[in-house]
């Protein structure tokens, strides 16, 4: 289509938007009850909104600054597996599981606020959402099945992978993992949180050793 004839198409397509707009105020109750029922569905929408809001943040845990979010033990069973106790620092069940491996990593979701509601004080929020293994060797890696195991069940509507696919307003969701941290009988880390991510910190003498030993 040339520039002339796009000129000419989209002047005719405005004036007609135009014409249509003015009609609209021939009658005025038209316009009164398309704005009524355009503010009435606004309304709904931004109520629907919110109680996705407010179901999801039901299953997140408030996050507010560096804290440590729940520990982890590891005792060995066999050649590369491992028994892995991940012990929730909210009062939750603690997670008892059989990891494969040379290395473990757990992961969370993160949602943090922007706009009105972050002027009203809503924390970010965090869920622990799964915990793996993985092997050192590339070879195996590939190979040998992976250990992943499910922390928490997904919440429907879920707003965190929404916002991954449509960038919902006033929310940010945020995919946060610690860095693979070694295996070692009797090995103890803690696992802490900020808004930005997890971090894994060697407690007792066995994880600091192993992650010494994993450096070098």
């Amino acid at each position: 289509m040339s520039n002339e004839l796009a000129t000419i198409v989209l002047a005719a397509c405005g004036g007609l938007l135009v014409i249509i707009g003015l009609l609209f105020f021939l009658r005025p109750r038209w316009l009164l009850g398309w704005l009524k029922g355009m503010a009435v569905f606004g309304l709904m929408l931004l109520g629907a909104y919110v109680l996705i809001i407010a179901v999801n943040l039901a299953g997140y845990q408030s996050l507010e600054g560096m804290q440590t979010v729940a520990t982890i033990s590891t005792q060995r069973q066999d050649d590369q597996l491992w028994r892995v106790t991940l012990e929730p620092r909210n009062d939750a069940a603690p997670f008892v599981e059989t990891l494969s491996g040379d290395q473990w990593q757990v992961d969370a979701r993160i949602i943090r606020f922007s706009g009105p509601l972050r002027w009203i004080g809503i924390a970010p929020g965090y869920r622990l959402e799964r915990l793996g293994g993985r092997y050192t060797s590339l070879e195996q890696e590939r190979s040998q099945p992976r250990s992943v195991v499910s922390l928490g069940e997904v919440t429907w509507p879920d707003l965190w992978a929404l916002d991954q696919e449509f960038n919902m307003p006033f929310i940010e969701g945020v995919y946060g993992n610690a860095t693979f941290m070694p295996m070692r009988d009797g090995a103890l880390f803690d696992v802490r949180l900020s808004a930005s991510g997890l971090v894994a910190v060697p407690v007792n003498q066995q994880a600091r050793q192993a992650v010494q030993e994993w450096d070098q």
